[in-house]
C-alpha cells in the first residue's frame, strides 16, 4: 500500500510544482519515476524506462522541427500578412480573420502555440492601427489558434491522439480536433460579438483609419521567393501523403523537415534552438511516471480522489472544471492531458459506468478551453506584443481565461454529459 500512496503523492507533487515553480515538471517526473520504480517498486531501469514514450517524443520532434523550419524561414508569416488582405479594410472583420487564419495555420500543423506566436505580432499592430480594443483582437487571435490544438498533425493533437490510444481509444483523433474547434469558435465569437465586436462590425472606419490600416497590411504583404514557394510545396506534399497515402505523421514530417535542411531553406541551428524542448520533455515525463502509477496500482487511488468529487452523471462536468483550474495554471498538453487521460478507465469502473468517450473529451475540451489566459503561453503572447495599457488587457484576459474553467465544465456537461456529442 506504501509505493502506490507514494506514486499518487509524486503525482500531486508534479502538479503542485507545474503551478507554482519554474522547474520543468517533466524532468522531475522522470526523477521520480527512477525513484519509485528502482528504489520503491523494484523494478529494473529498463522496465521503468519502458514506459517513456519514444514514438510519441519522436513525432512531436519531428512536427515541431518541420514547421519550425517553414517559421524560420518566414513561409508562414508571408502566408499570414497575404491572408489578412481578406478583411478588405474593415476593421470589423479583422479579428475574426485572424480567427479562421490561427485556426487554419494551427490545423495544418504549426500546432496553437505556433500560430500565436505568428500572428500575434502582426494582429496586435494591425488591433493598435485599426482602432480595434486589444482584448477583442486577442481573444480572436488566442481563440483561433487554440481551436486547433488538437489537429491530428499538430503537435498537441498527437499528443492527445497517443495517450487517448493508450486507454483503447484509437481512431477518435478527428473528432477530438472538432470538438475542440467547435467549443473555441462558439466562445469566441459569441464573446467577440457580445463585447464589442458587433458595434465594430457596423462602423464604418475613418479615412485617417482606412489611411493607416492600408499601409499597414501593405507592409505586411511581402512576395513569395522560390524558398517560400518550395518551403509551402513540402509542407503540402506531408498533408496529402497523411490524409491519401495514409503515411505515419512522424515519419513524413521527419523527412520533410530533413529536406529542407538539405536544401539548406532555413537555419538549421535556429531552428534547433527554438524546439519547445521544454513542452517535449513535460509530456514525456509526465507520461512515464504516469506508467509508474499504472503499475504500482497507483492510478486506483487518483481515481478515487476524483471520484469522491463526481457521480456517473456529472463526471463531464467535473471533470472539465478540474482541468481547466488545473490548466490556467500549468500546461495542458505537458501536466493536464497526461495525467487526466490515463486514469479516465479506472474511472468509469469505480462509478459504475460512464461514457470513457465523453470524459476524454471534457479533459480535453475543459483543459484547453482556458487557455486565453495570461498565464498561459498564448494569452502571454498576445500580450507581450499589445500597445498601449497593457496591464488593462492583462485584467481582461485573466478574468477571461479564469471564467473559462466554469464556462468549459458547462459546455462539457451539457454537450457531453446530457446531449452525448461525439459518443
Amino acid at each position: 500500500m506504501l509505493i502506490p500512496l507514494l506514486s499518487v503523492c509524486a503525482l500531486i507533487c508534479a502538479i503542485l510544482l507545474s503551478l507554482w515553480s519554474r522547474i520543468n515538471v517533466g524532468l522531475l517526473a522522470l526523477a521520480l519515476s527512477y525513484l519509485l520504480g528502482v528504489l520503491g517498486a523494484k523494478m529494473t531501469l529498463r522496465q521503468v524506462m519502458a514506459g517513456f514514450p519514444v514514438p510519441l517524443l519522436l513525432t512531436v520532434l519531428a512536427l515541431t522541427l518541420l514547421f519550425g523550419h517553414a517559421q524560420s524561414n518566414g513561409t508562414l508569416g508571408r502566408v499570414a500578412g497575404y491572408a489578412v488582405q481578406l478583411a478588405r479594410g474593415r476593421p470589423g472583420l479583422l479579428p475574426p480573420v485572424f480567427f479562421v487564419l490561427g485556426a487554419t495555420l494551427g490545423t495544418v500543423g504549426a500546432g496553437n502555440i505556433g500560430a500565436v506566436a505568428m500572428l500575434a505580432p502582426v494582429a496586435m499592430a494591425v488591433a493598435h492601427e485599426a482602432g480595434i480594443p486589444s482584448f477583442l483582437m486577442a481573444l480572436m487571435v488566442a481563440c483561433g489558434g487554440n481551436a486547433a490544438s488538437l489537429s491530428p498533425i499538430a503537435p498537441t493533437g498527437v499528443i492527445a491522439s497517443d495517450l487517448m490510444a493508450r486507454i483503447g481509444l484509437s481512431g477518435y483523433g478527428l473528432w477530438t480536433y472538432l470538438h475542440c474547434l467547435f467549443a473555441h469558435a462558439l466562445v469566441a465569437f459569441l464573446g467577440y460579438l457580445c463585447l464589442g465586436g458587433a458595434q465594430l462590425l457596423v462602423q464604418h472606419p475613418t479615412e485617417a483609419q482606412r489611411e493607416r490600416l492600408a499601409q499597414l497590411l501593405a507592409n505586411h504583404r511581402q512576395p513569395l521567393h522560390k524558398t517560400h514557394v518550395v518551403t509551402l510545396l513540402v509542407l503540402l506534399g506531408v498533408i496529402l501523403a497523411v490524409a491519401l497515402a495514409k503515411v505515419e505523421i512522424g515519419a513524413a514530417a521527419l523527412c520533410a523537415a530533413v529536406l529542407l535542411s538539405l536544401l539548406r531553406l532555413s537555419d538549421e541551428e535556429e531552428v534547433l534552438r527554438s524546439l519547445p524542448w521544454g513542452t517535449i520533455l513535460m509530456v514525456c515525463g509526465m507520461t512515464c511516471l504516469m506508467g509508474i502509477l499504472e503499475r504500482t496500482g497507483g492510478i486506483d487511488l487518483f481515481t478515487r480522489l476524483i471520484e469522491r468529487l463526481s457521480t456517473k452523471q456529472s463526471a463531464p462536468g467535473v471533470i472539465g472544471l478540474c482541468t481547466g483550474v488545473l490548466s490556467a495554471y500549468s500546461s495542458s498538453s505537458g501536466v493536464v492531458l497526461p495525467a487526466f487521460l490515463p486514469v479516465l478507465p479506472k474511472l468509469v469502473q469505480k462509478l459504475g459506468g460512464g461514457d470513457l468517450v465523453a470524459l476524454a473529451n471534457s479533459v480535453n475540451v475543459g483543459a484547453h478551453l482556458v487557455d486565453v489566459s495570461p498565464l498561459s503561453t498564448l494569452g502571454a503572447l498576445c500580450l507581450a506584443n499589445a500597445q498601449g495599457d497593457t496591464s488593462r488587457l492583462y485584467r481582461q484576459l485573466l478574468a477571461w481565461g479564469l471564467s473559462m474553467a466554469l464556462v468549459g465544465a458547462i459546455y462539457c456537461q451539457v454537450v457531453f454529459g446530457w446531449l452525448h456529442v461525439g459518443s
